[in-house]
């Protein structure tokens, strides 16, 4: 009789202390993304600017483009890391970052910085890498990173949207770009780590290469894609979020083109060869039932929820009115 009581008392007391626990998480999760966006707030008050977000690579007349930025290497003073920050080999500053396979940077120096587990940049719900980084950049509703129409064969091809978020490529924004205010701006979010598995695509950790050889111009024309490529590739993307240290959308930034924790699994058109991850439709995800949480530019977090309308999410991932 006793033991069957007990049994019955636990059967009751494990779900809330479970519960207990995952509430727990779920408050330091939002704390670390208080503290990043308050990093964030620290920088931009002594530069005038928040941290600029782009990375090394020639544009189509051979120019070279500037070198690797990532806000979450550029605030590292803010978050009492001046350490690790002095250490970065700035001149050096590339590497292998693709989602496809384990990044690295050319320099040793920085290939071992990369390694180093920022404490913060990690959700302590999600499961846990060397290096890894839950929290992302907000890169708006556009279906690709350039804000000016191609000249080449994909000039048809070009979503008003791009460049719609808190980060841009390859410009540093300050406060009065956010016309649209910056209580109503997501900065950063939560996005699950990578399965780590080549062998077994994970829709809800890793993202699928879009194999034509057409881009996708419209978020909505990605969102489509998406659910018909997911799973379909020999190959998968399985190391996303492996590294705080290079901008990318398969480590380190997001979009507002697929719902928070979308039933549509994310897609990119891409392969280890073209890391960054251009094209592509990459969703807020977090482990958190219901709910991914979002640092705003004005320093709040929320927890938003997965059944957000589709309009109103998309509306929080811009800075100003977009079509």
């Amino acid at each position: 009789m006793t033991i069957g009581v007990m049994s019955v008392l636990l059967a009751l007391l494990l779900p809330a202390v479970q519960f207990a626990r995952e509430s727990a998480r779920r408050i330091q999760c939002t704390s670390n993304l208080r503290q990043i966006m308050m990093a964030t707030e620290g920088f931009a008050a002594s530069r005038g600017e928040y941290p600029e977000y782009g990375w090394a690579g020639f544009d189509d007349q051979g120019r070279p483009w500037n070198r690797n930025s990532v806000p979450h290497v550029e605030i590292l003073p803010y978050l009492d890391q001046s350490p690790i920050f002095n250490l970065i080999d700035q001149v050096d500053f590339y590497g292998v970052f693709s989602a496809y396979d384990l990044p690295r940077a050319r320099s040793s120096v920085n290939d071992k910085i990369m390694k180093t587990t920022i404490p913060l940049f990690q959700c302590p719900s999600d499961r846990h890498v060397q290096g890894g980084c839950n929290y992302r950049v907000n890169l708006g509703t556009g279906a690709d990173y350039y804000t000016t129409p191609p000249t080449d064969a994909f000039a048809a091809c070009f979503d008003l949207n791009n460049g719609s978020g808190a980060f841009i490529s390859h410009q540093a924004l300050a406060p009065r770009d956010f016309t649209d205010g910056l209580s109503q701006t997501a900065f950063y979010c939560e996005r699950v780590i990578g399965s780590g598995n080549v062998n077994r695509y994970d829709p809800w950790r890793d993202y699928s290469p879009i194999m034509d050889e057409w881009p996708h111009c419209t978020a909505d024309a990605l969102r489509y894609t998406c659910g018909q490529v997911a799973g379909i590739s020999t190959t998968h993307a399985p190391f996303a979020g492996y590294t705080w240290f290079f901008p990318s959308k398969g480590h380190t930034a997001y979009d507002h083109i697929l719902s928070p924790n979308s039933k549509t699994p994310d897609c990119s058109y891409d392969d280890p060869a073209v890391p960054e991850s251009w094209n592509a439709a990459i969703a807020a995800r977090s482990q958190h039932t219901g709910i991914v949480n979002a640092a705003f530019g004005d320093g709040s977090v929320h927890g938003i929820s997965e059944s957000i309308d589709i309009r109103v999410w998309r509306a929080l991932g811009t800075r100003a009115k977009q079509d």
